[in-house]
């Protein structure tokens, strides 16, 4: 299923009828299309499944392709970033040729998956903006972090498992609480992995998210547990490329055991999804926040 929606993408853009574009779509390569499989196992059936889920699936590749550029990336998934190999402007057409034939194509479906896929974009774009403005400097407040993970990351998976609830004749409501906490337990496991695993298993290099100014769920919980006077050390090395920054920060980690205490704080978000579909009877979607838990990359 998942090829059929990677050539309905590529359908949609064979319709912009732009070489240029199609070249530079090679270059992305699939991705682990999580948002597509949880689409799937929601909803088994519906004439419109494979098309909703490359709406989605397109709509994620324009953020990734609008972020790369914010955050002036060199490699995405282990490959060089579309914008690092074909410049900046193009990155960002790229990006809105996807936005455009994904909102092209959702006008097919009913007004309130429009809405709800649309209100996504709203949201995930506000999480931008605030992700933005906590790279101007160390923010150490745990509320703000999650509300900008709630729209920058969570908002397109709560789309994803709402919509398909409303393909399906499921509780709307249920599902996309579920897609709310699964896609916080999601990014604070994403925010781990960047301190516990190497350059060979994220694609890109260890312990960059804070280099590159990311205040991550890991720094803040360990900024809540320092001395004032580390704290003030902490908030010194943000951004700092130094290496004694990234030895600093790890040792920190190992003294205040917030490798666990991260993971404890996914696990109560991930024990949140599973309330929110309790007695729906879907052990597939279960085990798939469950298995959030184990990501090594």
């Amino acid at each position: 299923m998942l090829e059929r929606i990677q050539a309905k993408i590529e359908a949609y853009l064979e319709e912009v009828g732009s070489p240029q574009v199609l070249r530079m779509a090679q270059n992305l390569g699939m991705g682990k299309m999580l948002r597509s499989r949880l689409i799937l196992t929601i909803c088994a059936k519906h004439p419109k499944l494979v098309d909703f889920c490359a709406i989605i699936e397109m709509i994620q590749t324009a953020s990734l392709l609008h972020d790369d550029v914010i955050d002036h990336a060199a490699t995405r998934r282990g490959h060089e970033s579309l914008n690092h190999a074909f410049g900046n402007t193009n990155a960002i057409m790229l990006g809105d040729i996807f936005y455009s034939k994904a909102f092209c194509a959702l006008a097919d479906f009913a007004k309130p998956i429009i809405e709800v896929v649309a209100q996504s974009v709203v949201a995930l774009s506000r999480g931008e903006i605030k992700d933005t403005q906590m790279a101007q400097g160390f923010n150490p407040s745990q509320d703000f972090y999650i509300d900008m993970v709630a729209d920058k990351s969570a908002a397109l998976i709560v789309a994803s498992s709402g919509g398909a609830a409303l393909l399906a004749g499921l509780d709307f409501k249920k599902y996309a609480a579920f897609g709310h906490n699964f896609g916080i337990a999601f990014q604070i496991i994403d925010d781990l992995l960047d301190i516990t695993q190497p350059k060979e298993v994220l694609g890109k290099p260890a312990f960059s998210d804070f280099k590159e100014g990311k205040s991550t769920l890991p720094y803040i919980l360990l900024h809540q547990r320092l001395s004032p006077a580390e704290q003030g050390i902490l908030r010194g090395y943000f951004k700092s490329p130094k290496e004694e920054a990234k030895l600093w920060c790890s040792e920190k980690f190992k003294e205040h055991n917030i490798i666990q205490a991260t993971l404890q704080e996914a696990k109560a978000y991930t024990q949140k999804a599973l309330e929110a579909i309790r007695g729906e009877n879907n052990q597939a979607l279960e085990a798939m926040a469950l298995q959030v838990l184990e990501r090594q990359f």
